[in-house]
């Protein structure tokens, strides 16, 4: 018995939730050689961006909660492939750089990383995926106002 007409299969929210774990486990497959889950790649991607990144914005960006940020950066400081220092302005924030070995590791993964990103976009036209990343980037939006 229906009931609902509410099509959980064809809602956008669902697609993307389902995408998302999907593309997370694949690529946590892919980054494995380099001996780093998705999470992990992902911090050392935007320390390197940012150059120099507390842990809280760190973990925003990467997507994750603080407890799971704190794992995280521990591995990667045991791996020596961050340093931490403490920010003089706030002494309860921590300020992450990348390690030369933490470069190293993040330039080598770049072309696996860019294989996956083009495995799963094959045969998809660029106008296709920039009309997503328009329409992901506003639904984003809109969810961030609820």
């Amino acid at each position: 018995m229906t009931t609902s007409q509410f099509d959980l299969d064809s809602c956008i929210m669902c697609i993307t939730s389902r995408s998302s774990k999907l593309f997370a486990s694949k690529f946590n497959d892919a980054m494995a050689p380099m001996g780093l889950n998705r999470s992990a790649w992902m911090a050392l991607y935007y320390i390197d961006q940012q150059h120099q990144i507390n842990q809280r914005d760190l973990a925003e960006l990467v997507g994750i909660t603080g407890p799971s940020m704190v794992k995280i950066v521990n591995q990667l400081s045991s791996a020596a492939l961050i340093s931490i220092a403490v920010n003089t302005n706030d002494h309860r924030a921590r300020l992450l750089t990348l390690t030369a070995s933490g470069q190293d590791l993040l330039n080598e993964s770049i072309p696996l990383a860019e294989a996956f990103r083009e495995r799963v976009t094959a045969n998809i036209p660029q106008a296709d995926l920039d009309t997503l990343d328009r329409v992901m980037t506003q639904m984003m939006a809109n969810a961030n106002e609820l």
